[in-house]
């Protein structure tokens, strides 16, 4: 068995690591810039904010990306998969050593013309 170091074991639980507290930490800086210039902006609207972050030049690009992979999804739906059945009449073409004249072809296969 060994013995104990001292040390701390790890993270403590609940904790958030470096890279979660900067991303918390920018988009605040971000609400808060857009706040000021457009009031009452973010009451609820997830799709706003995310647009304004995607959108600042001043925003590092790893969050600016983020942002945008998580709006694409309510910008530009998925496309959905359909199902395409088609009732076609089916067209059956012989092919003949014996050529017809064009008087014989439109007399085989065209349409009677209404009088």
């Amino acid at each position: 068995m060994t013995k104990p170091t001292g040390n701390p074991p790890g993270r403590p639980r609940g904790a958030k690591n470096r890279r979660t507290a900067e991303t918390e930490a920018a988009a605040l800086t971000a609400a808060g810039k857009i706040a000021l210039a457009v009031p009452g902006a973010f009451e609820g609207d997830a799709h706003a904010f995310l647009m304004l972050i995607y959108k600042d030049p001043s925003q590092p690009l790893e969050f600016r990306l983020e942002a945008a992979g998580k709006a694409i999804r309510y910008e530009k739906p998925a496309l959905a998969s359909v199902d395409v059945t088609s009732q076609n009449e089916h067209h059956v073409y012989a092919v003949s050593d014996k050529p017809l004249s064009n008087e014989m072809w439109v007399a085989k296969h065209a349409e009677p013309k209404p009088n």
